[in-house]
């Protein structure tokens, strides 16, 4: 059963993603800000109840994360990606990747929520063009449309900018 209409009463259908050499933030569609990571402080900062939370990123939930290798290959955006699956407990993850959009992982180290530190490590720093995340009720699906390369400020990385708009 296809419940993307029900989904999208409380989620953006879309999320713009920046990333430069250390930081991380995104955006919904209508440029309302998500999450946004800061490695220097290893906090992951995101809104709730119209207030400005932050969790160490150091601290995962659930269970370690392991992975795997797949065979199947996909193209996403023209690009050949590689697959692999990152499970945790009882979720599975499948990310496809490309080896040409890659960052250092090494400032993401620590970013242990949602696997992502570990996962950047498993995979040399490449970047996910699609990722498909399964639970025990439904099945996410999340798949990137562009890529572009621009220049990035660190004031656009600020948590201090952001709380004062």
């Amino acid at each position: 059963m296809d419940i993307t209409e029900k989904m999208l009463v409380e989620n953006d259908s879309v999320q713009h993603y920046y990333i430069n050499r250390e930081n991380y933030i995104s955006y919904g569609q209508s440029q309302n800000f998500q999450q946004l990571y800061n490695s220097k402080t290893n906090r992951y900062f995101y809104p709730k109840n119209g207030n400005i939370m932050y969790l160490d990123a150091a601290n995962a939930f659930g269970e370690k994360v392991k992975f795997k290798g797949i065979s199947e290959e996909k193209i996403v955006l023209g690009k050949l990606c590689k697959g692999i699956e990152m499970t945790s407990g009882e979720n599975s993850t499948i990310y496809f990747f490309s080896e040409e959009i890659k960052v250092n992982p090494e400032p993401f180290k620590n970013h242990n929520l949602g696997g992502f530190g570990p996962y950047l490590k498993e995979t040399g720093g490449c970047l996910s063009l699609q990722i498909i995340s399964k639970y025990e009720d439904y099945t996410l699906v999340m798949t990137a449309e562009f890529i572009q390369e621009i220049e990035l400020t660190k004031d656009g990385f600020d948590i201090d900018a952001l709380i004062v708009k």
